[in-house]
């Protein structure tokens, strides 16, 4: 036998034992035709692709020419007639099954789903699918799906946990680390085609789409009314941090479109009620130099103090450099620009939730692609799946406020960077601890919409 290897270069043994166990798989099912023929060649020859090539002779001559490898198998005119009555029926020795504790073979399995995993993960965040949400680009290009099959297959560290677990109990930083590690461990040294660190970085955003999708996370998404009227509201520094209520452990704020492109504007804000914090990950263009990747950056809020205001909560742990971006993991410390893209964001987020929490939120479902039809009767082959294409850009959520403000309220409320004035004019909307009950000694969370200030000033 003579094989040919090429350029074929394995950069590691774990593709060195993938690449085999590839050609084998191919080279077998010929090897079978050629041998189990009436009157076989005494010279067999495969190729794959440009590189790599077997040759095979049943004579003891041989051709001299160079290889990567020449193997010799000589047997004994027993063995030879043995095989001659045999080989019809049983060309070859078939394999054992595989066996579920084969180290190899469980080596395989589990670097061949990664690579998928991954390669759609990087599908998922091309420009491909660039102007649709997050959570549907995940669910579109397959990864979600490939990276299902490896979480009970996938052991974190030393623990006997399983990734799935990790992903369903663990804070999402961590989680996202974990998923990081577990990539770097089976890929060393990356492919041939990326860097680890590349593959890291694909690892790690789409950590918060599985944990979404393996938590029944839970989608909101503002009206553009309410766009506005958060972007001009503000919440007062009584709000305690203990007056936010999730309405579930794990869910997602899609912002309005129109703000994706901005400078720093997110795309997508997690959050997830995990031991004790708050984790917050975030998905921003613009953080990084060239400005043009989407970035993931995450965030741990202690929950342990109830009574410790929002705006005190947010000033130690910005001040304190926990913000991390992990796209892929690289620590920003104590970065300006990213504590002040932290700042903007948990103050969007954080007014989300406590909107949601007042007596007179505007909450309305809209199941998109639970309800959409997907029975076409009477459609062709192509135009059944030109529709469901269609659906599968959809996506369930909670629509949160008002379809629509006062035209004036709209126009007139002045945004943060005006100062107010000292005539007749529209006061922000806020969020305020309002005092009520016996003597007024009990506090609830209450929304102040916006109001006209002085009104007995205005001139009719």
């Amino acid at each position: 036998m003579w094989a040919t290897a090429g350029r074929f270069r394995p950069i590691d043994d774990a593709e060195r034992l993938q690449g085999c166990h590839d050609i084998w798989k191919l080279l077998r099912p010929e090897m079978v035709t050629w041998l189990s023929a009436r009157s076989p060649q005494a010279h067999f020859r495969i190729q794959f692709g440009q590189d790599i090539s077997f040759e095979f002779t049943l004579d003891a001559k041989a051709t001299g020419r160079s290889a990567s490898m020449n193997i010799a198998v000589r047997f004994t005119p027993e063995d030879d007639a043995a095989y001659a009555k045999r080989r019809m029926r049983q060309p070859l020795f078939e394999p054992l099954p595989p066996s579920s504790d084969d180290p190899h073979q469980t080596a395989i399995t589990v670097r061949a789903l990664l690579l998928t995993a991954l390669e759609k993960s990087r599908l998922a965040a091309s420009l491909r699918y660039s102007r649709l949400p997050a959570p549907v680009r995940y669910r579109i290009s397959g990864a979600l799906s490939a990276w299902s099959e490896l979480h009970d297959m996938l052991v974190v560290g030393s623990t006997t946990q399983t990734l799935g677990t990790v992903l369903r109990t663990e804070p999402l930083t961590q989680a996202i680390r974990f998923t990081a590690s577990l990539t770097r461990q089976i890929l060393p040294n990356g492919t041939s085609g990326e860097s680890i660190h590349a593959l890291a970085g694909d690892a790690a955003q789409s950590t918060v789409w599985q944990i979404m999708e393996l938590c029944d996370g839970v989608f909101y998404e503002p009206s553009s009314a309410l766009h506005r009227l958060l972007h001009s509201a503000y919440i007062a520094d009584d709000v305690p941090i203990g007056s936010l209520v999730l309405p579930c452990d794990t869910l997602c704020i899609v912002p309005e479109a129109s703000s994706w492109e901005r400078q720093d504007g997110n795309e997508a804000i997690v959050l997830a009620k995990r031991r004790g914090a708050l984790s917050c990950a975030c998905w921003t263009r613009g953080l990084d130099e060239a400005g043009d990747q989407v970035t993931l950056s995450t965030l741990e809020l202690p929950l342990a103090d109830p009574g410790k205001t929002i705006s005190q909560l947010l000033d130690e742990v910005l001040t304190g450099g926990r913000a991390d971006t992990d796209g892929p993991l690289t620590s920003v410390g104590r970065s300006d620009a990213v504590h002040q893209h932290w700042r903007i964001t948990l103050d969007y987020a954080l007014k989300m939730l406590l909107y949601l929490s007042v007596r007179d939120a505007h909450v309305i479902p809209n199941r998109a692609y639970s309800d959409a039809p997907r029975n076409f009767a009477g459609l062709g082959k192509r135009k059944r799946a030109e529709r469901m294409a269609e659906i599968e850009q959809l996506y369930d959520r909670y629509v949160i406020g008002p379809a629509l403000l006062d035209e004036e309220v709209a126009t007139s409320m002045p945004s943060e960077d005006i100062s107010r004035e000292v005539r007749s004019h529209w006061r922000r909307p806020y969020f305020k601890m309002q005092p009520y009950g016996p003597n007024a000694t009990l506090r609830k969370l209450a929304f102040i919409g916006p109001t006209i200030v002085r009104a007995d000033r205005l001139s009719l």
